[in-house]
């Protein structure tokens, strides 16, 4: 097979986006559509190998193993060495643990099966504190390599006709399942081979038909594929369905380009460039650097790195990838580079040593909760507050639609009670608030029932843009409804993230606390079909407006209503930023988020709220305890390693639910002491009418 300097320098525009995508840069919102790029070179690269030396009669399935160990593990172990003590140092025990997990399954060939199980999507910002996400395209690949082969020479006996065919049929399947699959199980569509086969196998026909020496030349089309793959990279992002059709755009894009441009075409020559080249030859090393050193920035930083950083630490990957190309991968391509490494069984053998050397390690870093022996006390006490919430939040915090639950559900009452005629309903906000909530009126004799749903606001009629949870919430809420009018509840505490399903967007404190969360906004149910955008301004009227009059029905039906205002969020995970400042030393672990920020994410939501008038409607305002009772100007976040007041970046812990559930018991014993009063008034009128007819 002859060199051709081009598909190096195809390597470097799939390369370069995914270093910049990941790096942060929002204008490569595409880029990481250079790993179907790479998919294709891949699939065309080793089944021209494979073609070549079947012609010449002496491919062995051996041989062709041998090269992808020497190609593929040793810079592989490199990197995963060199993490190792960024790891111990930095990383935090949950974060330990799943590296670790990761290790395993790098040297197994299954990070795309791990990460499917664990992580939130590819595109879940956890994900960008993963050193080893990216080994996911690693692990497909090898997939590929250790399936492909086999199937070829099971197949070829039929005929090469035969096994064009079967390859293109195959390739279509997959094309069929990843477009299924990016609507019916986005995640796993991501990371499973059998949705990426397709990507690999157009590679591999494209093999097929370049067998021979045959060329095809076209400036036209080998610039189309050049320019379709840079639409995708400046125009796909993080909504976009992948892989399915759309990925179509840059896998054509690279067919179009192996096909259509060899030497002597304008593509040829501009990526044949010196520069392109060289990014292409270091392209592999490049990519496994690129992602550990972005991670361990991340987690090393208290916030988000800057561009500027960001920017560094590209180009000090690709530094490290020239070296590693230089003095780990080129030598180890070479059988002459060690005597114990000259033979296939010695260079397998040697990989599977090394393998198992590090899933040792990795075992070891599983233990002991992911290696907590290494951190410092205070970095423990604050981690623990990730786990101080109530279990409210795993029995009373409902995430599946339920729409006739057996109310009243036992756990979701104060103890004493069998029924209640004050219910706190809401989101996750609610729950987080709810353990708190029962314990206090609990021990003040007062009823209470819980009943909350994730991502969803506490009312029916609406849905959410989280495909998770768009029609779960309108059945949940319509069940607790019902209920509601059916028992005669009295008094309904509402509390929930009233703001964000307006808004849509993850809270950014402006301090480089920026929640890890997808995009999740709300609209009436009835609209379900029209699926408005994020930024529809009528859309965020139209939900504040329904805000308004599902409170108000309340009022008018003769509830009260004790409405909990937004909660102050966080925006980074306190737990962990306090734990992270211990970790580094820092004495002074007392955090906070500016109250300007709090009320420009929710000042519409409070001006709505504040323009409802009605003697049952009581109010709580938890920026009244978060914000004005510590800091002026700023919101308490923390106060020391034993005072957290949040168990991730928005929920309050039951610290922090202890701020606020005070002022929600004091608006109901109002309430009750209201109903007393005006019973009593009943009673002593009707005695006095009593004594007036007896006379």
């Amino acid at each position: 097979m002859n060199y051709r300097r081009e598909i190096d320098g195809l390597r470097s525009v799939a390369v370069i986006p995914v270093v910049l995508f990941h790096a942060g840069f929002q204008r490569f919102s595409g880029g990481f559509v250079g790993v179907d790029i790479f998919f294709v070179i891949s699939g065309y690269l080793i089944t021209s190998i494979i073609i070549a030396e079947r012609d010449k009669g002496h491919f062995s399935l051996l041989k062709f193993y041998e090269r992808r160990a020497r190609r593929i593990l040793p810079v592989l172990f490199f990197v995963l060495l060199c993490c190792l003590p960024f790891a111990w140092a930095w990383m935090l025990p949950e974060q330990m643990a799943s590296f670790a997990r990761s290790i395993i399954a790098v040297c197994l060939f299954g990070s795309n099966f791990l990460f499917w199980h664990e992580s939130g999507g590819y595109f879940a910002a956890a994900s960008e504190e993963q050193p080893l996400l990216h080994t996911w395209s690693l692990a497909v690949e090898e997939q590929y390599y250790m399936l492909f082969p086999l199937f070829v020479m099971l197949v070829w006996r039929f005929g090469r006709r035969a096994l064009i065919g079967a390859i293109a049929a195959v390739a279509l399947a997959s094309l069929l399942l990843a477009q299924y699959g990016s609507v019916n199980f986005a995640t796993a569509n991501f990371y499973l081979p059998n949705t990426r086969a397709w990507e690999l196998l157009a590679g591999s026909l494209c093999a097929f038909l370049l067998t021979g020496g045959k060329e095809y030349r076209s400036n036209v089309l080998s610039l189309a594929g050049l320019a379709i793959i840079v639409f995708s990279i400046f125009n796909y992002d993080q909504t976009t369905p992948f892989p399915s059709l759309y990925a179509l755009v840059p896998v054509l894009g690279a067919v179009l380009i192996i096909l259509y441009g060899p030497q002597g075409t304008l593509t040829a020559k501009l990526l044949s460039t010196r520069p392109m080249v060289g990014v292409g030859l270091i392209s592999y090393s490049l990519y496994l650097w690129h992602q550990p050193v972005f991670a361990f920035a991340r987690i090393r930083n208290l916030t988000e790195p800057s561009l500027v950083l960001m920017s560094m630490l590209a180009l000090a990957s690709t530094g490290l990838a020239y070296l590693s190309w230089r003095f780990v991968e080129t030598p180890f391509r070479k059988t002459s580079a060690a005597q114990l490494l000259q033979t296939p069984a010695r260079i397998l053998g040697g990989g599977g040593i090394a393998a198992a050397l590090f899933i040792g390690i990795g075992f070891y870093g599983v233990s002991d909760n992911g290696l907590q022996l290494r951190l410092p006390p205070a970095a423990l006490t604050a981690l623990a507050e990730q786990e101080h919430h109530d279990p409210i939040m795993e029995t009373c915090l409902f995430d599946k639609g339920e729409a006739s639950l057996p109310h009243p559900v036992k756990d979701c009452l104060t103890k004493h009670s069998t029924g209640s005629k004050t219910i706190l309903i809401g989101d996750s906000h609610a729950a987080a608030l709810g353990g708190e909530a029962l314990r206090s009126f609990d021990a003040d004799n007062v009823d209470l029932y819980v009943m909350s749903h994730s991502a969803c606001v506490g009312f029916s009629g609406f849905y959410v843009s989280n495909p998770k949870y768009k029609l779960r919430c309108n059945p949940f809420f319509t069940g607790i409804e019902d209920y509601i009018r059916k028992s005669g509840m009295e008094t309904i505490i509402m509390a929930s993230r009233w703001s964000l399903y307006i808004d849509g967007t993850p809270f950014d404190n402006g301090e480089g606390g920026i929640e890890p969360l997808q995009p999740t906004y709300a609209d009436l149910f009835d609209r379900l079909g029209e699926q408005a955008e994020q930024d529809d301004p009528a859309r965020k009227a139209r939900v504040l407006k329904q805000y308004v009059e599902d409170i108000k029905a309340h009022l008018a039906a003769g509830r009260n209503v004790v409405l909990v205002y937004p909660i102050p969020e966080a925006g980074w995970n306190v737990p962990e930023l306090v734990a992270k400042s211990a970790m580094s030393g820092i004495q002074n672990l007392e955090f906070s988020t500016s109250y300007k920020r709090y009320q420009q994410r929710n000042n519409a939501v409070i001006a709505a709220f504040d323009a409802i008038s009605h003697p049952n409607l009581f109010r709580v305002r938890p920026a009244d305890y978060f914000c004005d009772s510590f800091l002026k100007d700023r919101c308490i976040n923390s106060l020391s390693a034993e005072k957290v007041f949040y168990f991730d970046d928005d929920h309050p812990s039951d610290r922090g639910a202890r701020l606020v559930v005070p002022a929600i018991l004091k608006a109901v014993e109002t309430i009750e002491a209201r109903k007393a009063g005006e019973a009593r008034k009943a009673g002593e009128a009707r005695n006095t009418g009593a004594a007036l007819v007896t006379r």
